[in-house]
């Protein structure tokens, strides 16, 4: 799908395809989701640019994220896409600046982008290039990384509250700790990379304007509090992790206690019955008439003796 914005006097026009396209208008923004191979041949040729491959989009490496030529400014970024309940998975985005035309080549449908559509239709007057809706994409991208941030703090909250002594500790918990865990190296990770990107933005030479170079400053300001609050919230969760062991080992600690005890207390019993269970014939209260009520009573006596232990010496 291709979508093209075009600006005139008095109002911001979208393209659907390009033979729509009018050179008369002044092109702010091409933006290509899940495009066709003819699709993206129609606008490389039409403004004589070449997009990247999605596996150069994905590579880490420094200079694959971030290019920049006489005429061409290219940069590559990861963005966090809902796959599942409390689940993300990460798309690459391709950013090209040309002659103040921004194109976006992406293969998922993003909030980012669906919000800057949104702001152009209602401030047209706001956006006169490219670049600057670059910029407010990233403004756009970070704030939902952060909204996400967010909710994984409340998140963490309630297992928080759910985690008490009389809780139930179930496998469930843990593996829950585990998700977050791997969403919060998501989300850092997605943010160093934008942080890398943008850094690589304010270093440029000649694509920013002044004022736009100050908003990619607060950029990385608001993106060095995330990466903060991303290691404040892991530090959290493996301290929940480390908690909720701890009391696993209680609570197993606890169990084996029981038994201990038990197994004590019905020791002497065990032994006095052994005693009385043997097979000589000159036991002395083998005839007696008391002697099983005696054998009871004194075995009842011995455990009652051995539980009162344990208990004066709060070991139970």
């Amino acid at each position: 799908m291709i979508r093209i914005f075009q600006q005139d006097e008095t109002a911001v026009r979208k393209v659907r395809d390009m033979d729509s396209f009018q050179d008369t208008e002044r092109t702010l923004w091409v933006d290509l989701q899940n495009p066709t191979s003819d699709e993206i041949r129609s606008v490389e040729e039409k403004f004589d640019i070449s997009f990247q491959s999605q596996q150069e989009q994905a590579e880490i490496e420094s200079s694959s994220r971030f290019i920049e030529e006489d005429e061409v400014l290219v940069a590559n970024s990861n963005f966090m896409v809902p796959d599942r309940e409390q689940q993300y998975r990460t798309v690459p985005v391709n950013f090209l600046l040309k002659d103040d035309v921004l194109f976006t080549y992406r293969n998922a449908d993003l909030r980012s982008f669906a919000d800057m559509v949104k702001k152009i239709k209602s401030k047209r007057a706001a956006f006169s290039d490219g670049a600057q809706i670059l910029i407010s994409i990233f403004e756009s991208r970070i704030d939902y990384d952060a909204d996400i941030l967010e909710g994984l703090s409340s998140a963490v909250k309630a297992i928080n509250k759910q985690m008490d002594l009389d809780a139930k500790l179930e496998r469930q918990m843990l593996l829950q700790i585990n998700d977050y865990q791997e969403l919060t190296m998501s989300i850092r990770e997605n943010v160093v990379d934008k942080q890398r990107v943008i850094s690589a933005m304010i270093r440029s030479d000649g694509w920013f304007t002044s004022e736009e170079q100050q908003r990619l400053r607060t950029l990385i300001k608001d993106i060095n509090s995330l990466v903060d609050h991303t290691n404040f919230v892991f530090e959290r969760l493996e301290f929940l992790q480390n908690t909720f062991l701890g009391l696993v080992n209680l609570e197993q600690n606890n169990i084996i206690k029981i038994f201990t005890v038990l197994s004590l207390v019905l020791l002497p019993p065990t032994l006095i019955a052994s005693v009385y269970g043997m097979n000589f014939p000159n036991m002395p209260e083998v005839n007696w008439r008391y002697g099983y009520a005696f054998a009871i009573a004194l075995m009842v006596l011995s455990s009652g003796a051995t539980y009162y232990f344990f208990k004066k010496k709060n070991w139970l």
